[in-house]
């Protein structure tokens, strides 16, 4: 088994051969399989480097072994030549190799399947990482710099663990039937335990559903009902407008309403004049409650009595009755829910205060209840949030956008502003206030004054930096404050006069991130602070206006911006937490990449954004000591992020400004353990769960996909959320 290509290629199922190497499918569920089983039993408990050439296939390596689940492999592009190129460590007792083509029409030939030894692995994760860093990182001696800075912080068995990993081949994203049966199936409550928990309820409110329904729609309205008949928790009514026959004339919970007009305002405004229950949610016909659905409502409500409206995950149900599209949603995010109606169906809000301020309104139909959730925030509601399935909607139910996008610009002239509220896409929307004030803004750089490679060109960082501040930048009152050594080279010098620029000498040598930071931030004037690397470059001119207006928002703290690459790919939209540490979401992938739900397309609350561009006023900056300086190099962002938090104030994510990084996509952090042992002595226990990045999401890397390895403490906690 030491030769290449000694396993053989053949169709396993809903495939048909046109030619040598080309395949088309003949069902939904296509796959190839290497052989013979002898062949690939050999190559158990081995390292095996695997490679072939695809045309119109994204392949999946699929590996079954005995006693172990199936693990999957999406086969990675080499960096330098056609084909696949990757390296696998298959289980002990591994019985099947597949491979899933991922298309209907493909070719796929030159595969190739060894074993490598200790050596050649090693060699082989090297070069791979390697083959990722921009032309400028690959150079000898600045491969020679890293690797001795990173001996000199890291222990070696982590910078071993840190290149596997970074080299590793990625598992595509878990499937959400995978979730069903792995996570919720088994965590739910049989239908005695939920009986027992109706009866141990200290209080238990009455849920009034709202619907509106046409005449078209009573099939739908029937498959609504019964899954509200299916519910163990007994106090609940269905308040229905319907110009159908009533779905259910012997059931006593079914009350129909009488609309004073047409349309669905006035059907859901008769509903909610004439519903009894404490609570009110509206719903779609067609819309299904999970069976646990108001018991899970009516204990957080028990345990929490203060809710003034509280919501769950959902998932679509499509033309064959499948489940599908989850959203597992962030907890209450203020500024995510001006990015779009993220609170989505089920919400449950007290009827008491959705009838003080006025129910539905006639001008946001098509999208009331978005309408409804905007005006309960600002009427100071407390919103909660569960986060299990409870809910499974028909699939198609959207929003009308001009209707979401009225409801938005009536918020802003409700709180006392102006603005334009604009369409990202179905579902995404872009708010921005005007400004109430123009305050100074103080940008504080820290620089070396290095050189670097922008595309083909040499240019000095700061130079580029300060430069395209002043050309680019549309926002006029500023000042640019350089936190240098005192050594600065005479490019960089040059820079800082020709481009208005104030230096300031932090005279330690030694790198201190921290320590530059608060200096700078002590020698500006500004009432606004924006703390800049000097490998950024502005693109939109008008980046510190669209900061400055989500840092106007009461209860705002840090506002940071969308970061990409020098390649236009991803490089900051958002840092999000697992496994007790921070990382940017969705690094590396597409600069026009949308997201999950919206998350990098619009603006988004996150625990944390990057120091290398952040904006934070200067009195709640200064309320908080500034950055913590016995962070030098590491976390002193996040912390800084984290204990503005403390203060109940919020971190967004401003995704329409946007800014170049001419930071290494690939580098490894060199990481000083006693930072990070720090960090974690500090915040370990605040940041375990991150209330804006669902825990069955996948953190290595962090991209709101689903990942298998997540599901046993995905599933712990739902057990627990029903002790």
């Amino acid at each position: 088994m030491r030769g290449r290509g000694a396993l053989g290629l053949s169709p396993l199922r809903d495939l048909r051969a046109l030619s040598a190497g080309d395949w088309i499918a003949t069902g939904p569920d296509p796959a190839l399989t290497l052989g013979p089983a002898a062949a690939v039993a050999a190559l158990s408990g081995r390292t095996v480097r695997i490679r072939c050439r695809p045309e119109g296939a994204s392949p999946v390596l699929v590996v079954e072994a005995e006693g172990m689940e199936t693990r999957r492999y999406r086969l990675t592009p080499h960096a330098a030549e056609p084909g696949t190129d990757d390296l696998i460590r298959l289980p002990a007792a591994t019985r099947a190799l597949q491979i899933e083509p991922g298309s209907e029409r493909f070719r796929l030939d030159a595969v190739a399947v060894e074993p490598v030894g200790r050596a050649a692995a090693g060699l082989f994760r090297a070069r791979k990482i390697v083959e990722r860093l921009p032309a400028q990182e690959r150079r000898p001696l600045r491969l020679l710099r890293r690797a001795l800075g990173l001996l000199r912080t890291v222990p070696p068995s982590e910078i071993l663990r840190r290149l596997t990993r970074a080299a590793a081949t990625a598992a595509p994203p878990a499937l959400y039937a995978d979730w069903i049966a792995a996570v919720e199936v088994p965590s739910l409550p049989s239908a005695e335990t939920m009986r027992r928990l109706v009866e141990a309820l200290p209080d238990r409110p009455t849920f009034s559903v709202l619907m509106a329904a046409g005449a078209g729609d009573g099939a739908r309205v029937g498959a609504s009902l019964a899954s509200l008949q299916a519910q163990i928790y007994p106090d609940w009514e269905l308040c229905l407008a319907t110009q159908a026959p009533s779905p259910s004339a012997d059931e006593p919970r079914l009350r129909p309403c009488i609309p004073d007009g047409q349309g669905e305002t006035a059907a859901l405004q008769a509903c909610l004049a004439a519903a009894r229950g404490t609570h009110i949610a509206v719903l779609e016909p067609g819309a299904v409650l999970a069976p646990p659905a108001l018991l899970a409502f009516a204990r957080r409500l028990a345990a929490e009595p203060d809710l003034d409206g509280l919501y769950a995950d959902e998932d679509r149900l499509g033309p064959d009755g499948a489940r599908t599209d989850p959203y597992f949603k962030p907890d209450w995010s203020p500024e995510t829910l001006e990015a779009g109606f993220y609170l989505g169906r089920p919400t449950f809000y007290r009827t008491d205060r959705v009838r003080a301020v006025g129910g539905f309104r006639p001008e946001c139909a098509g999208a009331l209840d978005y309408d409804l959730a905007l005006r309960l925030a600002e009427d100071g509601a407390r919103i909660g949030h569960i986060a299990q399935v409870l809910c499974h909607r028909p699939a198609g139910a959207a929003l009308d956008d001009a209707a979401a996008l009225r409801a938005l610009e009536a918020r802003v002239a409700r709180t006392g502003g102006t603005g334009e509220a604009r369409r990202l896409a179905e579902g995404s929307y872009a708010l921005r206030r005007a400004l109430p004030e123009r305050p100074l803004v103080s940008i504080v750089i820290p620089t070396a004054g290095r050189d670097s490679l922008i595309g083909q060109n040499r240019v000095n960082l700061l130079d580029n930096c300060l430069a395209s501040i002043r050309t680019r930048t549309r926002y006029d009152a500023i000042e640019i404050v350089v936190v240098e050594h005192g050594v600065l080279p005479e490019p960089a010098k040059a820079a800082m006069t020709r481009h208005g620029a104030r230096g300031v000498v932090y005279a330690d040598p030694a790198f201190h991130f921290a320590a530059k930071m608060n200096l700078g931030a002590r020698t500006a004037s500004g009432e606004v602070l924006v703390f800049l690397n000097d490998d950024i470059e502005v693109i939109t001119p008008d980046w510190i206006e669209a900061m400055l207006a989500l840092l106007a928002i009461p209860g705002v703290g840090v506002v940071g911006p969308k970061l990409v690459f020098e390649d236009g790919s991803l490089q900051h939209v958002g840092v999000v937490f697992g496994e007790g540490f921070p990382n940017h979401v969705r690094r590396g992938f597409p600069g026009d990449d949308a997201g999950d739900h919206g998350s990098s397309l619009a603006n988004r609350n996150y625990l944390a954004v990057t120091g290398a561009c952040m904006m934070v006023r200067r009195a709640d900056f200064e309320a908080v000591q500034g950055f913590d300086e016995t962070y030098p190099v590491n976390y002193n962002d996040i912390d800084l992020c984290l204990r503005l938090r403390e203060r109940s104030l919020r971190v967004v994510y401003c995704a329409e400004a946007r800014l170049h990084h001419y930071e290494s996509r690939n580098r490894i952090p060199v990481v000083d353990p006693s930072e990070q042992a720090r960090f974690r002595r500090r915040w370990g226990a605040q940041v375990a769960r991150d209330p804006y990045y669902p825990a069955v999401f996948g953190v290595r890397p962090p991209a709101f996909r689903l990942d298998a390895e997540r599901f046993p403490q995905a599933a712990r906690g739902m057990v627990e959320a029903w002790r």
